[in-house]
């Protein structure tokens, strides 16, 4: 046999071709050259070899055999920017031309895009309350908590009125303080017509402070006299009809709050507080005015916690040094237990988490979830990886179309960077495109996302009015420049290592290091999946239970009435609430009422020092307190589990005169009673008085589930400013409340009669929740759905270069069911281990977020069953569409030789 490995093949056609290939091809060409002569000779023998070579590379030098002269270069410069032009002309052809895969890619940039600039405007709004006010990074609140026989009663941020000045007296820290008292709805009066407003009651530094500015009034002197008020802008307009020429004609103005028979001096109008305020206010109203109607305790008592105090340090001043200073502090006024009964433990609170990371009791500002914000923030991370991901898995899906014309372009000189730059820019362009849509279609979207959350976002919150201002905006664009280059980074590196002979000859072959890129973007994505999808489960499964459980008493069709404000309490009040009812009972769709201090959802006052008669202990125990009258617990079917109800003459309008309670079972139990009948009868003392056990309750739900349940003590004590609860029947709702309202407005003329319903009042316990499940479930939906046209990009990429191995298979007796499950298991294999990777992180990242609910439903395994069933659903459904029309497809095409 000869031997025909020295046989060479034909010189001058590589000649030929190497007269129109750039210089840097040369060596490349030599060795494909020989490689595409040795190929041709084992496929046509010797004979027809060199003649089927010669006609392969007048294959390759055809489309440049036309050029009659060589090319004129222009000059660097003007080359470069022609250069680049031509790429951007490329990349919108490139773009035109596949409007079907450039419309899935900008599909998935445009969602995701626009899902992150929605939460990031979210976040940054989250992230920036109470950063408007002039040194706020050294303003920190006072918080206290209490215990009692070592456990804690009260972790909040109410605390005693002389905290503040003697923290100001003893340490050198401290540079100025303001303190609140008394927040809460006030009626204002003026010309017989009632305004309801949130106010509280502060000191004269308060508006130096804090960056609250008046538009009218002295600041330094608005709120240091008795009987002085501030109001808001919004409130000069709405009371007075005042616009801001009239702001000054206001300042002396007389206005009368709640039943105060000396009306409050307007000294100052000021500015709406900003909606990213933790505090929340209308009126302000001097605290030099408390000691006259409460008395000077309010000042400087160290046993009743009934204020706010926020202290400022000096610059330089050690936050964490002060706070190691308090507990020899708290030694030092109240001698341990002496003083309050309990022992106190004070820390400062940074300003700038008072909004987001406070878990207080008795909480005077408005406050938010910082988890909830963290899971967003991170929701909008994935969400945008994943969308740059399925950029990268649809580029590469295409690389065997684009093949062609990297070869192409690489024999007529193209270099790697020039290619690359081509890529890349193509990258730019679609994701430019999504970027700009994906703002349209945010600030399109902006009054849905408001009206849901009920928060007024807009897209200045990411260009610097927001959380960080500038420094914000500029990460923001950094990480989105940084996303895209990132994105077409890859893309554009893979496209530009073809070796051009290879693919012209059609013996391009696949990048195993390639492959394992495209299949770790694809398990990352579905990693994200699954803890999207495990998070988005716990937390409907938590609100549906919240919602669902059984709270211990009945409030359905219960409407709650404010009790008349402007009615005076005397001793004829009881009388007066008992009639009314009476009344109300008589109207046929009305089944029972009932009158209250407090109703579910409010939190209760805490009382300190109760002990059981005939106790060795000399220390007391907490209870919350609630008055209420005889008919509370029957309109509400609370079940009494000892003991006996109230009676009417229980009641007594001179409280002192009052001796009878009812205790729940906690409260019994913490008294030490075995059991709810070895409390009843029993006696135990609070304020060096003797009360009388008439009746023990069982356990309800005060509040939300969040919190546990905590003991209470009912006393029939109750007051014409607390609250009238009425059950009614459910045929005709409208109908009773304008009957009650006919009946109210008898009984007390000149009262606003406000009201609501129960379950709708305690169901806004969750209204947080239950808005975070709603977008977050929203979100993480589409972030799987955006997943899912990431593995369509590599299920298109893998099909497309296993078509010969399809038609072989078809040939040899292959199903279609066959090739679908053979095409499918290397998929599924990949989401079977983002699964494994996604379930420890989904477990720890739902039990941290469950944390902060008292009463939670258990983390079980089925939970994670049902969301790996999902994801693996989700990416069967993307896969099994290009392996079904791969499996149909007729071998023939896919067998036709070159």
């Amino acid at each position: 046999m000869n031997d025909l490995s020295n046989i060479q093949p034909p010189r001058w056609p590589g000649r030929l071709l190497r007269l129109f290939c750039a210089p840097h091809l040369l060596e490349e060409l030599e060795g494909d050259l020989h490689e595409l002569f040795a190929q041709r000779r084992r496929v046509y023998g010797l004979k027809h070899a060199r003649a089927r070579y010669v006609r392969d590379v007048f294959s390759l030098a055809r489309p440049f055999a036309l050029r009659k002269e060589a090319p004129k270069f222009p000059q660097p410069s003007v080359f470069r920017t022609t250069m680049i032009r031509n790429y951007f002309k490329i990349a919108l052809r490139n773009m035109w031309k596949n409007k079907g895969f450039s419309a899935m890619n900008i599909t998935g940039l445009v969602a995701g895009i626009t899902a992150c600039l929605m939460i990031l405007q979210y976040v940054s709004f989250e992230l920036s309350f109470d950063r408007f006010n002039r040194d706020f990074e050294r303003i920190y609140r006072v918080t206290n908590d209490r215990f009692q026989q070592g456990k804690l009663i009260q972790h909040g941020t109410i605390t005693y009125p002389a905290v503040a000045a003697a923290m100001a007296s003893d340490f050198n820290e401290v540079e100025t303080y303001t303190t609140m008292a008394n927040p809460g709805t006030f009626s204002l009066q003026k010309d017989r017509r009632i305004f309801a407003e949130k106010g509280v009651y502060t000191d004269e530094r308060f508006l130096s402070f804090f960056t609250f500015p008046l538009v009218a009034g002295d600041f330094q002197t608005a709120l240091k006299a008795p009987y002085s008020i501030v109001i808001s802008e919004t409130n000069a307009k709405r009371i007075f009809n005042a616009t801001p020429a009239d702001y000054a004609a206001l300042i002396g103005k007389p206005i009368v709050v709640d039943l105060d028979t000396r009306p409050y001096q307007i000294t100052g109008i000021m500015k709406d507080f900003p909606a990213a305020s933790h505090l929340q206010h209308g009126v302000l109203m001097s605290f030099a005015t408390l000691p006259q109607t409460w008395g000077e305790w309010i000042r400087n008592s160290w046993e009743s916690s009934d204020v706010w105090h926020y202290v400022k340090l000096r610059p330089g001043a050690d936050a964490a040094v002060l706070t190691k200073k308090l507990p020899a502090f708290s030694d030092r006024h109240f001698q341990g237990n002496k003083i309050s009964g309990s022992v106190e433990q004070f820390f400062l609170q940074p300003l700038s988490k008072a909004h987001l990371f406070s878990n207080y009791e008795y909480e005077i500002g408005q406050v938010s979830n910082g988890k909830a914000v963290l899971t967003m923030l991170i929701i909008a991370v994935f969400i945008l990886l994943i969308a740059w991901i399925n950029y990268i898995n649809l580029a590469t899906a295409r690389s065997l179309e684009r093949a062609r014309e990297v070869g192409v372009r690489k024999v007529a000189g193209a270099t790697k960077g020039q290619l690359i730059s081509q890529f890349m820019s193509e990258s730019l362009v679609l994701n430019i495109v999504g970027l700009a849509l994906g703002i349209v279609l945010t600030l399109l979207l902006q009054p849905v996302l408001n009206k849901l959350i009920e928060k007024p976002l807009s897209f200045a919150l990411l260009t610097g009015s927001g959380y960080g201002g500038p420094v914000f905006a500029l990460a923001v664009a950094g990480i989105f420049l940084f996303g895209i280059l990132l994105s077409g980074f890859y893309p554009a590196f893979a496209l530009s290592s073809f070796k051009a002979v290879q693919v012209l000859k059609g013996s391009f072959k696949r990048s195993v290091k390639g492959i394992w890129v495209r299949q770790s973007l694809v398990v990352f994505q579905y990693t994200a999946s699954m803890v999207l999808i495990v998070g988005t489960f716990i937390v409907f499964k938590q609100i549906q239970f919240m919602r669902e459980e059984k709270l211990g008493f009945d409030m359905d069709q219960v409407l709650v009435m404010r009790g008349p404000e402007l009615t005076r309490w005397d001793s004829t009040s009881i009388d007066r609430i008992n009639s009314f009812k009476t009344e109300l009972e008589r109207i046929p769709s009305v089944q029972m009422a009932s009158a209250s201090g407090s109703v579910f959802g409010n939190r209760l006052s805490r009382s300190f020092n109760f002990r059981r008669v005939g106790s060795n202990d000399p220390k007391g125990v907490t209870f919350n307190r609630m008055s209420i009258d005889a008919d509370f617990f029957e309109t509400y079917k609370i079940p009494l589990l000892a003991g006996r109800n109230f009676l009417p003459t229980d009641s007594n309008p001179i409280g002192d005169k009052v001796k009878n309670a009812i205790l729940n079972e906690s409260a019994a139990k913490l008294l030490g009673f075995e059991n709810a009948a070895d409390a009843a009868g029993q006696k135990f003392v609070f304020n060096n008085k003797e009360w009388d056990i008439v009746g023990v309750v069982s356990d309800f739900h005060q509040q939300s589930l969040k919190h546990s349940i905590e003991p209470i003590v009912f006393a029939p004590f109750y007051t014409l400013s607390g609250f009238i609860s009425v059950k009614i029947s459910a045929s005709n709702p409208a109908q009773s409340i304008a009957m009650v309202r006919k009946k109210y407005d008898e009984f007390f003329p000149g009262n606003s009669f406000n009201y609501f319903f129960m379950n709708q009042r305690f169901d806004e316990q969750y209204k947080d929740d239950r808005i975070f499940g709603q977008i977050s479930s929203f979100f993480s939906l589409l972030a799987v759905l955006i997943a899912s046209l990431g593995i369509f990009g590599l299920s298109s990429y893998t099909i497309a270069q296993r078509t010969k191995e399809i038609g072989v298979r078809k040939v040899l007796g292959a199903t279609v069911s066959g090739i679908v499950a053979l095409l499918s298991k290397d998929f599924l294999k990949l989401v079977l281990l983002a699964v494994l990777i996604g379930a420890p992180i989904a477990w720890y990242g739902v039990a941290f977020w469950l944390n902060d609910f008292a009463y939670r439903v258990e983390i079980e395994w089925w939970m994670f069953v049902i969301a790996a069933a999902l994801s693996i659903a989700i990416a069967f459904v993307s896969v099994s569409f290009q392996s079904i029309r791969a499996a149909l497809m007729n071998p023939v095409k896919s067998l036709r030789s070159e």
